[in-house]
């Protein structure tokens, strides 16, 4: 889904809380670079519960640097286990409460509607929920398959976005989503999106239109996405999101304005 984030840099997006227990979580922090073991993840957890400060609050304090991923699944697996045990110790349970010893495979995802089956020009909830789904569990290689391909269908989008003037916690994110809304959009409406125009996009971007007014159910998912960020390592400040929400929203109005009626 995203450019995956590994090497100290930000989480992926679409991360689900699943917390495998604290013998899985504390590995997950050692190689990651924290000194903390979960037991200690879950005391600070508590505390932090007990002020009413979010999570956001607490997770950058367990790495004394950036923390480092030998690869993005390792990423998505860590950020995955704190934001479960977070929700854990939420629900007044602790480390080892009912923890599975080994996290249950998930569901699979949803099955993909055909290519370019929707109707209109708005893109159904549904869809982005399977969309956003099943990128999360495709291979490697097909994911990157995706991403070639967005970019040599959108080439004046991917330069516009490479060469916004967006802080660095927030560049990458940008290219994610707006790779993600892409998918979400060719998914829903296959040759009738066209592609964008430079000129279009620098027109846009003076003045964007919100995400919701012309794409509410991809609007929801990256406001969640941009939640996440918040929580993540450096966090997402408000500053840098709002650079990142008007980016997005050029982005979408753009490839809303690009969907041919059906002939």
């Amino acid at each position: 889904m995203t450019r995956r984030r590994a090497g100290g840099r930000a989480a992926p997006t679409g991360i689900s809380p699943v917390y495998e227990g604290p013998e899985v979580l504390t590995a997950l922090l050692e190689r990651s670079g924290s000194p903390h073991d979960a037991e200690e993840v879950a005391a600070a957890f508590a505390r932090a519960h007990r002020k009413g400060e979010p999570r956001s609050a607490v997770i950058p304090g367990l790495f004394p640097e950036e923390p480092r991923f030998d690869t993005p699944d390792a990423a998505r697996r860590l950020y995955a286990n704190l934001f479960g045990l977070w929700a854990r110790i939420s629900a007044g349970l602790g480390a080892h409460d009912d923890a599975p010893e080994v996290v249950n495979e998930p569901p699979p995802p949803p099955p993909l509607p055909e290519r370019g089956s929707s109707s209109g020009d708005t893109v159904p909830a549904g869809l982005v929920e399977a969309v956003w789904r099943h990128l999360a569990a495709v291979s490697p290689r097909e994911l990157q398959r995706r991403r070639d391909r967005f970019q040599n269908v959108q080439p004046d989008l991917v330069a516009w976005l490479e060469a916004a003037p967006l802080p660095e916690a927030g560049a990458l994110a940008a290219m994610d989503l707006a790779f993600e809304a892409w998918v979400m959009l060719d998914q829903a409406f296959g040759e009738r999106l066209g592609a964008v125009g430079y000129r279009d996009l620098r027109e846009i971007e003076k003045e964007p239109p919100l995400i919701e007014d012309c794409q509410p159910a991809i609007a929801a998912y990256v406001a969640e996405q941009l939640d996440n960020l918040a929580d993540e390592v450096p966090p997402l400040r408000p500053e840098d999101r709002a650079q990142v929400e008007k980016a997005l929203a050029t982005a979408v109005s753009a490839l809303s304005d690009a969907i041919r009626q059906p002939s």
